[in-house]
């Protein structure tokens, strides 16, 4: 087995790397990925045959950095490995006040793992873990300096619609969004929103052939006290 400092310094190129980031509390252009406090889980699928079978967590070795990398070293790893081609693994992921961005159009994240063993290194390598963007859940716990609007979003039926991407547009600003929950609720932060003006909230779903949208127009800070109804279609 790797020692955990074997694998920090020497063979992270081996496996497969999640990261998993809270995109809220994250600050890319200051290239702060800060992880998610509250509880997660990720479960691998590897592609048996053009069907997800769930590899049984029990026979993966895992092992987490300094950094919060979540690695699986021994993935793909072979008695001898020569002449294998890569296979398809598909990563989802469970979290506590979370919902994963790749939710709004798939059910899970597909990477590529190269096999090797103790003599042959990968044939191709990824050169940085796969990083997971979690959106916030109308439950997370966002600071009470921060304006947040909270809604649902129906359909044409006044149904709830699962995991459509809720975000307030302007081109100007770097801007929030979330996935609606099970109920169709959402909880959209609006840091960085000017107050007292018009803004456009829009909520998107991927359908086969066209996608669906709504818009509610609100001004901040008064119509934070109102639950919003945004119908796609």
């Amino acid at each position: 087995m790797l020692r955990f400092r074997e694998l920090e310094a020497t063979a992270l190129h081996a496996g497969l790397g999640v990261q998993l980031i809270d995109e809220f509390a994250s600050v890319p252009s200051a290239g702060v990925e800060t992880p998610p406090l509250a509880w997660t889980a990720i479960d691998i699928d590897i592609d048996d045959g053009g069907v997800w079978r769930a590899v049984d967590p029990a026979v993966l070795a895992v092992a987490r950095t300094a950094g919060g990398v979540i690695w699986y070293p021994w993935l793909e790893h072979h008695a001898d490995a020569r002449g294998l081609p890569p296979r398809k693994y598909r990563v989802r992921v469970a979290a506590d006040m979370f919902a994963p961005r790749y939710r709004y159009d798939a059910d899970g994240v597909e990477v590529l793992v190269a096999p090797f063993d103790d003599v042959d290194p990968p044939a191709s390598a990824a050169s940085a873990p796969l990083k997971l963007a979690l959106l916030p859940a109308a439950s997370y716990p966002f600071p009470p300096a921060v304006p947040v609007l909270h809604g649902r979003v129906v359909d044409g039926a006044s149904a709830p619609v699962v995991d459509a991407l809720v975000s307030w547009r302007d081109p100007a600003l770097q801007t929030d969004r979330v996935l609606s929950d099970a109920d169709g609720e959402f909880a959209l932060p609006m840091r960085r929103a000017p107050r007292d003006v018009s803004i456009d909230v829009l909520a998107t779903r991927p359908a086969p052939g066209t996608g669906r949208s709504g818009t509610v127009v609100v001004r901040i800070p008064p119509d934070l006290s109102i639950f919003h109804i945004i119908s796609i279609s």
